[in-house]
């Protein structure tokens, strides 16, 4: 187009210039009579001249050609806004379109002519007589001639077909998250029932042998969870709904907490599971514990499933601190099968596992990788693997973290006393009959008092004539659902109007803290929910958490010189707070642990394996009673290893770990002990 302009430009430039020529030799004529050289010269300009027009109008008849065979629409306006040149696909729109209702209706026609280097472009439709409704992409570019008048060029390409497709792409977004918030309700409403049940069953009196199956119930279940959990994960991610938290948080709290929630997996399977820390004194970080912490478990139960022996260590490097910078690398490295060269450009890809037979032999869905490096990225940070097949393989990942500035959230944590929810009323709205079961015997040991509703209408009936300290409501239930419930008793006085309402949902997807509470509720639980979390939510809402003494609504802290180990005396209940009792506790870790320590590793050093069990055993007693975490995990895992006489190799990192452990301990709780007699 811009050559065949040049060229148009260049032919009527030569038109004038032939122009002139004739009309000096004109005025000459008319002065005097010309001789015949001039003639003849007058001659030959003529003849320039018009083969200089022919190829003007040859020109101008090509570029007609071009333009009205075009498939876009193509017109020329002068600045008053009148077109003086349009091509046939124009015309042919403008000849099956509807006249518009509104002439007056703003365009960007002035601003093109006032920025005259920037071309405007916009989306325009127009409604046709047979019902149809075209788009159009359109751009307006500003031309100027070369004697100064400007003018208005309109080239628009057709994009309906592209404005369809995209139609189409979001409404199966929208129909892929209906699906997946069904999905999410159909398998974990029952999912729900299968839990709660087993956990009741577990309370009864049971043989050896059905204990192992509702262990194998539970554990069932619990891998379904996640698998659902991942999926659903997945589903967010693409939907652009996962929300990020920045609150004050201890990294190494968040580290610990999720190895001990996977310290019984690596135990089943003789794994030492350690952590190793790098750096100065670790501060509290601003950031998300929260995605850190799924990061981690992700990670952590991958290594776990494909290390058969050795070890598992989760390493956190804070050496590269800067004044309030504080990136954190943490990696997880195990002694497993390893991923191959080949494999590891795809490990993070979407549902693609290493080898088609990792499904098969270990489940998983393919998800977690592609979810934990997606969470990290959302973070602001980066992931990576090295790997050698069956040489074990390496996560690592870098969140840029900064100190933060606020104090260290608390929150209180209700230990769970039968008085505490004794005589709080309650209203469940559940359709479904097993849950009534599970929430009814859940609340029944709490001495909660019940009231059921089987639907939204009933709930609703219940609600306005009788007052409710607490309304658990289901969302979806026949007749009326729980959002048309809650939202018809907020709007209707009545002596639960104010009542606080929470959300039973397996939706998944779609609840969250934001959307439960614009639709009347006070907070949520998402189905399948265990006895804690009710627990928690319903002490929490009722306000009856403010009850509890405050050595027992909020652990033990953990001494800043032992910020690497943790213990607590929680598992002690009430003896928690007996100033006498600790004492006594103390004094005999002092003077019995390190003696029976020492025991311990002269048993193995002399594959004692009997006298090694029933040494690791009792420690195992000692040091679980003060939830001394993950030393308790490694002398399981010894007295499980000298019952089965493994080779010396295995014993070494462990009694290592707990020998160390019992060093500093001791000389803590010597310490400790000499405060407590200057108080006496």
């Amino acid at each position: 187009m811009a050559a065949e302009r040049q060229r148009r430009e260049a032919a009527e430039s030569e038109v004038l210039h032939l122009r002139a020529q004739v009309l000096a030799l004109t005025q000459e004529k008319a002065a005097s009579s010309p001789p015949v050289a001039d003639a003849a010269f007058l001659a030959r300009i003529m003849s320039q001249l018009k083969h200089a027009e022919q190829q003007l109008e040859d020109q101008q008849s090509l570029v007609r050609q071009v333009i009205d065979n075009s498939p876009n629409l193509v017109y020329v306006e002068d600045e008053t806004g009148q077109r003086i040149l349009t091509n046939q696909t124009y015309t042919t729109l403008l000849s099956q379109q509807v006249p518009p209702t509104d002439a007056d209706a703003p365009r960007p026609y002035s601003q093109a002519f006032s920025i005259p280097d920037v071309p405007t472009s916009f989306e325009e439709c127009f409604h046709l007589r047979d019902g149809r409704t075209v788009w159009y992409y359109t751009t307006k570019s500003l031309l100027v001639r070369t004697d100064g008048s400007r003018y208005l060029l309109t080239f628009s390409s057709d994009i309906t077909d592209l404005k369809e497709a995209h139609r189409v792409a979001e409404e199966s977004v929208r129909a892929k998250q209906v699906f997946m918030a069904n999905m999410s309700h159909e398998i974990r409403t029952p999912l729900h029932g299968v839990m709660g049940l087993s956990e009741l069953l577990r309370k009864g009196p049971l043989s050896a042998e059905q204990a192992d199956y509702v262990d194998m119930i539970q554990s069932s279940t619990a891998n379904l969870l996640v698998v659902i959990n991942d999926i659903l994960d997945f589903t967010k991610m693409e939907a652009g709904a996962i929300r990020l938290e920045s609150i004050p948080f201890d990294v190494l709290k968040t580290v610990q907490e999720a190895v001990r929630s996977l310290s019984f997996k690596s135990d089943e399977k003789g794994l030492l599971l350690r952590i190793e820390y790098l750096g100065d004194d670790l501060p509290l970080a601003q950031g998300d514990p929260f995605r850190l912490h799924q990061v981690l478990v992700n990670l952590i139960s991958n290594a776990i499933k494909f290390t058969h022996r050795g070890s598992i260590t989760i390493t956190i490097d804070a050496r590269q601190r800067a004044g309030q910078n504080l990136p954190i690398t943490f990696s997880v490295a195990d002694t497993g099968i390893g991923i191959s060269a080949d494999n590891l450009e795809h490990v993070f890809s979407s549902f693609r596992q290493a080898d088609s037979s990792i499904p098969r032999l270990y489940g998983g869905t393919g998800l977690g990788l592609t979810i934990c490096k997606n969470l990290v990225e959302l973070q602001g940070g980066q992931m990576g693997v090295r790997s050698e097949l069956g040489q074990g393989s390496c996560f690592f990942f870098t969140l840029p973290y900064t100190v933060s500035q606020g104090p260290l959230r608390k929150e209180p944590t209700a230990v769970q006393q039968p008085d505490l929810l004794q005589g709080l009323s309650v209203l469940l709205a559940e359709d479904n009959g097993i849950n009534q079961l599970i929430a009814v015997s859940m609340l029944g040991q709490w001495q909660v008092q019940v009231d059921i509703a089987q639907n939204g209408v009933e709930a609703l009936n219940k609600a306005r004539t009788q007052e409710y300290d607490l309304i658990l409501m289901d969302i979806q239930m026949p007749q009326i659902d729980g959002i048309e419930a809650t939202a018809q008793l907020r709007t209707t006085p009545g002596p639960n109007q104010h009542t606080p309402v929470v959300a039973l949902t397996a939706d998944a997807i779609q609840v969250n803290a934001e959307s439960s509470a614009a639709q009347g509720f006070s907070n949520f639980l998402i189905k399948p929910y265990s006895e804690v979390a009710l627990y928690k939510m319903l002490a929490q809402v009722s306000k009856r958490a403010h009850a509890l003494p405050l050595e027992l609504a909020l652990p033990a802290p953990v001494p800043s010189n032992l910020r690497k180990l943790h213990y607590d005396f929680l598992m002690l209940g009430k003896l928690a707070t007996d100033t006498e009792f600790i004492r006594q506790m103390l004094e005999l870790f002092v003077s019995r642990v390190p003696n029976q320590v020492q025991a311990l590793y002269e048993a193995i050093e002399r594959k004692e394996w009997r006298a090694a069990a029933r040494e690791a055993h009792s420690l195992k007693t000692t040091f679980g009673s003060l939830n001394i975490q993950p030393e308790t995990e490694y002398l399981k895992k010894i007295e499980k290893l000298a019952d089965a006489g493994a080779p010396q190799e295995e014993f070494r990192a462990l009694i290592s770990a707990v020998r160390k452990a019992t060093q500093r301990f001791s000389d803590f709780f010597t310490k400790e002990l000499e405060q407590l007699s200057q108080l006496s």
